[in-house]
């Protein structure tokens, strides 16, 4: 456990408590009340390093206890190490890329999708012309005055 600056102690696997100015402090106050409700008491703490008067204590001592808290959390109930083996255990290979022809290569689906999407409204546009000159021609529909609309048709 390193002590970081400004009354940031580090816990391991990027936790922290304290006053820690990379540590977001809503994050840190929503969290750690939840996370301190989760850890099991222990049945006997240790006694700190320096004797204290009743009711003082360390915040460094503390901040251990809760270290050690944190860790056992960690590694038996959300298996962060198990998780970080699997990881590890997985083979990496190296790309090497030519950036001039990914680009081509990019350019050319984002021109293909464009020119998918320009067919489609082309068609569409078709279709519409297409039906607004039949309908110049021969009506689709027949133009009805409200005035003459059969009782019949306004149930």
């Amino acid at each position: 456990m390193a002590r970081g600056g400004g009354g940031c102690v580090e816990l391991g696997g990027g936790l922290a408590a304290g006053f820690c100015p990379r540590v977001s402090r809503s994050l840190s106050s929503l969290l750690l009340p939840a996370l301190l409700a989760l850890l099991p008491l222990p049945a006997a703490a240790p006694a700190p390093a320096a004797a204290h008067e009743a009711g003082d204590f360390s915040i460094l001592d503390e901040a251990q206890v809760l270290a050690n808290q944190m860790r056992v959390l960690a590694t038996s109930e959300l298996g962060v190490f198990n998780m970080q083996t699997i990881y590890n255990s997985f083979v990496y290979t190296e790309k090497i890329s030519n950036g001039e022809t990914e680009v081509q290569q990019l350019a050319k689906k984002i021109r293909e999708k464009f020119n998918r999407y320009l067919d489609v409204v082309n068609r569409n546009k078709q279709v519409v012309e297409a039906s607004y000159t039949a309908h110049l021609t021969s009506p689709l529909t027949a133009i009805q005055d409200c005035c003459t609309i059969p009782a019949s048709m306004m149930e």
